[in-house]
């Protein structure tokens, strides 16, 4: 599909200068700003996200011991909980 768009000269120069600097044409540039953009605006649900686990990795946090049930229902217990 083709689409015609009106852009600022000051814009288009931009877009053809960072095409450029990417070895893509500036039709290839708008394509995939508006691809990310619509798949950005996306319900939640439906989005995908380019993450590498761990988040935090446990050189900077040190080991993280197992949790089992048992130390949920205790942590969850009325003893832990503020009054």
């Amino acid at each position: 599909m083709r689409a015609t768009v009106e852009l600022p000269e000051a814009v288009l120069r931009q877009i053809e200068m960072l095409a450029g600097r990417e070895g893509a044409t500036p039709g290839d540039l708008i394509r995939r700003i508006v691809e990310d953009h619509v798949a950005r605006c996306q319900p939640s649900a439906k989005r995908r996200f380019n993450v590498s686990l761990p988040l935090i990795p446990a050189s900077e946090t040190g080991p993280i011991p197992p949790i089992t049930g048992k130390d949920v229902d205790v942590l969850l217990s009325d003893d832990h909980l503020p009054a």
